[in-house]
């Protein structure tokens, strides 16, 4: 009897062992080094972990100290250090309550790009950056999984 409870016990704490190495680490991000008129204080995705074929929304709220007329925006995933996917935009439009011009401010910045059905599940890692006719507007690298 002892033995079976032993045996049971031992598969029940190798199971556990497994589930919390595959769980998803979390979310982060950090300010790329240097001078952005963009300052992020919080960054998030939603949903988390992403999920192939769904959309994910990267949202970015932060304080920005100069007036913004004109932009681009640049996103790149990377999986094993390898560019898998680039999106750009306008800049004008990541923050729908401020079109350009848009003043010095408190503001969130959200853009929602798509997850590839074919992506496969782990960890990735992205960097975005977004230059105005005022120079580097903002830089954030981030990791995060793919269920």
């Amino acid at each position: 009897y002892q033995r079976r409870v032993r045996g049971k016990m031992k598969s029940i704490l190798v199971l556990l062992s497994i589930l919390s190495i595959a769980a998803a680490a979390p979310f982060s991000w950090e300010q790329c080094p240097g001078v952005s008129h963009f300052y992020a204080t919080s960054v998030t995705m939603n949903p988390y972990p992403a999920i192939p074929g769904q959309n994910v929304t990267i949202s970015a709220h932060g304080i920005t100290d100069v007036t913004t007329t004109s932009g681009n925006w640049r996103a790149t995933i990377y999986f094993n250090r390898v560019p898998v996917q680039v999106y750009t935009g306008d800049l004008c439009g990541l923050v729908p309550s401020c079109p350009c011009p848009c003043k010095a401010g408190d503001y969130t910045a959200t853009i929602s790009i798509p997850v590839p059905s074919n992506s496969p599940a782990g960890e990735y890692s992205g960097r975005f950056e977004a230059d105005a006719s005022t120079g580097r507007y903002a830089c954030f690298s981030f990791t995060f999984d793919i269920k």
